[in-house]
């Protein structure tokens, strides 16, 4: 199983603790890829636009772009860290996910993203580990990322040799959780959410291309991956998740 984690700070706190018996839990016989932020991605996004009309391969920050997302593309399992800053993810895990705004669906689906699984990984002092959550997981479930799974804890402490070794045993025994249900699924299916995104997705399109060829502009690059990808006769990327051709390919 391949997994890539995604470390939103530096910082070999807390959160780096947790990630790491989320490891050994998951078991370190698997093929990990790590990328520390900001280290391995120390731009933000400029809004340039270049990927919604064409793809990731024109971002002008491609040099740290596109490493990570082919990463994340030929991963099984994608494991994201980030520890509670202002009630919010950190600053330099945003600026990551907002470069792969093209890779949501009202965008840009890959089939391979909907047999994927992810976890979360965050935790508190006290509050604000829901919107660190929400943060990622809008952008996982918008990649198809078919089950996501969360490991956050309140700690109390910012240090964590303060932690106490309970909440440390309940973090592990968390851990075994999670990673029993990885481990018990040899396939995953997309929940309903992810599902219905899809097919309202895939509604969206067709209407914006209805309005845009009444108007007579060209297709969109969204609606061509959209073609490409057969998404209109009917595939369903969950149940054939294997890549198609890019339409620039043709």
């Amino acid at each position: 199983m391949k997994t890539v984690v995604i470390n939103g700070t530096e910082q070999k706190g807390c959160t780096y603790q947790m990630k790491e018996m989320f490891l050994d839990a998951v078991g370190r016989e698997n093929e990990v890829t790590e990328y520390v932020l900001p280290k391995d991605c120390p731009v933000f996004c400029i809004g340039c636009k270049a990927c919604f009309f064409s793809d990731i391969s024109v971002c002008p920050h491609k040099e740290y772009t596109a490493p990570i997302w082919a990463s994340i593309s030929a991963a099984d399992l994608l494991v994201f860290t980030s520890p509670t800053y202002v009630f919010h993810v950190t600053a330099q895990m945003k600026a990551l996910l907002d470069h792969f705004g093209t890779k949501w669906m009202a965008h840009s689906p890959e089939p391979q993203m909907f047999t994927k699984r992810a976890v979360i990984i965050t935790n508190a002092i006290g509050q604000g580990m829901g919107n660190v959550i929400k943060d990622i997981k809008d952008s996982l479930d918008f990649w198809g990322v078919a089950r996501t799974y969360v490991l956050k804890q309140a700690l109390s402490q910012a240090k964590w040799d303060l932690v106490s070794d309970k909440r440390k045993a309940n973090i592990r025994a968390k851990c075994g959780r999670i990673a029993a249900k990885i481990k018990s699924a040899k396939n995953a299916n997309p929940t309903l959410k992810v599902k219905g995104l899809f097919l309202m997705m895939r509604l969206a399109q067709k209407m914006i291309d209805k309005s845009e060829r009444k108007a007579g502009r060209e297709r969109t690059a969204d609606y061509l991956h959209w073609q490409a990808y057969g998404y209109f006769d009917g595939r369903i990327p969950w149940k054939s998740p294997k890549r198609g051709l890019d339409y620039r390919q043709q």
